[in-house]
């Protein structure tokens, strides 16, 4: 073959795999776009008094709160839904009207006593995902993080901040560490059983003090397989105000960050007080400590699930040098395999040389989570041997099978 041809049907092929690229990104686009979903449902209505025209609006009712369920329940994970049903209930069944964006009757029988429709409804996604962000309910599928719990507690009495994790373990009574875990646990969230951990796990001598900063909480929650940890000091306000002749009120104090443990990212931050007033010094410490810790957990419930909603594993740019180019119909099918792996991106062909070629691709994950996928898609008569990996680029050879 002539190397005007070569030339030619290189030029061809890359044509082609632009074409291709293109085509997948406006599907991509295409799906980012959709949003309404449409199903179909069975309503039914019963008839009394002989009132089927009544009963037949019942069961077109009972069909539209049908369609919506079933959406909704598709957004949200089962585990999040176990713990948030209530709000999941006050916060869909008064609006059901809203996410109807059209609807239609496609058959109806009336039998004896009940009337049943068959209805295709166009239910609005986007209207949903909004009320459950609103609402702090996740959705789109995703689960929510797992949380690790490390905040220290001073009270008036303590000499030195209370905590869980280090030699000396304070177990049961770090009140505002109390609250926050139960209002993140009313909020959907695995949170990490301090109790457990301490009985089975040795935490490292090097986490033994009352403030971690962001990379020590983060190395140790990714130890105790945590997604996020939560980091941060409570204590007591030591500025009291007298109401009346017995009565003083008491202030607590949580700050605190929230991490993401792979990364050490900070996602959240608050400082929140809760304020009591009571006779007894003790209850009054324990109350106040305990609206703080509420306060907190409420405010980072909120942000966490508003930053894990959106959360996207970010898309990194990989250098793929590829020998053995030199044999078109092996380098087609490298570059068909290369497509088909998930999380692979905006494929572009940099350089075609004589037997080599430079390709990149975005991807969700590191050269060597690319690198696996290739070796356990290499097929199609095809061998890919992989031997240079470093974490933004890969050299591969094509030989054929």
């Amino acid at each position: 073959m002539s190397l005007s041809s070569k030339t030619a049907i290189s030029f061809i092929f890359i044509i082609g795999c632009l074409t291709i690229i293109s085509a997948q990104s406006v599907n991509a686009q295409l799906e980012e776009q959709v949003s309404t979903q449409t199903v179909v449902v069975i309503g039914t209505g019963k008839i009394y008094k002989a009132d089927s025209a009544g009963a037949r609006t019942t069961a077109i009712e009972e069909s539209l709160v049908l369609a919506v369920e079933r959406v909704a329940l598709d957004l949200v994970p089962a585990e999040v839904l176990n713990q948030t049903f209530q709000t999941f209930n006050k916060t869909l069944y008064d609006k059901i009207a809203e996410f109807i964006e059209g609807y239609r009757v496609l058959a109806e029988f009336q039998d004896k006593d009940a009337y049943r429709v068959v209805v295709e409804a166009n239910v609005s996604v986007a209207g949903l995902k909004k009320l459950m962000a609103d609402a702090g309910i996740m959705s789109g599928g995703k689960s929510l993080p797992k949380i690790l719990v490390l905040i220290s507690e001073q009270r008036t009495e303590d000499q030195l901040p209370q905590y869980w994790w280090g030699q000396q373990t304070v177990l049961g009574n770090i009140f505002s560490v109390n609250a926050l875990v139960e209002t993140l646990k009313n909020r959907g969230f695995q949170v990490a059983d301090h109790l457990s951990i301490s009985q089975n796990k040795t935490i490292d001598a090097r986490y033994d003090k009352p403030d971690l900063s962001n990379y020590e909480a983060a190395s140790l929650g990714l130890e105790l397989n945590a997604d996020v940890a939560i980091v941060g000091m409570a204590a007591l306000d030591k500025t009291q105000t007298t109401i009346g002749k017995n009565i003083r009120s008491f202030k607590g104090i949580v700050s605190a960050r929230a991490v993401r443990t792979d990364t050490g990212e900070e996602i959240a931050a608050i400082t929140q007080s809760g304020v009591t007033a009571d006779a007894d010094e003790a209850s009054g410490t324990r109350n106040a400590l305990s609206a703080a810790g509420s306060q907190a957990g409420e405010t980072l419930a909120s942000q966490i699930i508003a930053v894990w909603q959106n959360k996207k594993e970010a898309s990194k740019i990989i250098e793929i040098v590829v020998e053995g180019t030199s044999n078109l119909t092996n380098f087609e099918k490298f570059i068909r395999i290369l497509n088909k792996i998930s999380g692979v991106r905006n494929l572009q062909i940099k350089e075609l040389k004589a037997d080599e070629a430079l390709v990149t691709v975005k991807f969700q994950g590191n050269a060597k989570a690319l690198a696996d996928d290739l070796m356990l898609n290499s097929h199609e008569s095809i061998s890919i041997n992989i031997y240079e990996v470093s974490p933004h680029h890969l050299r591969v050879a094509l030989i054929s099978g």
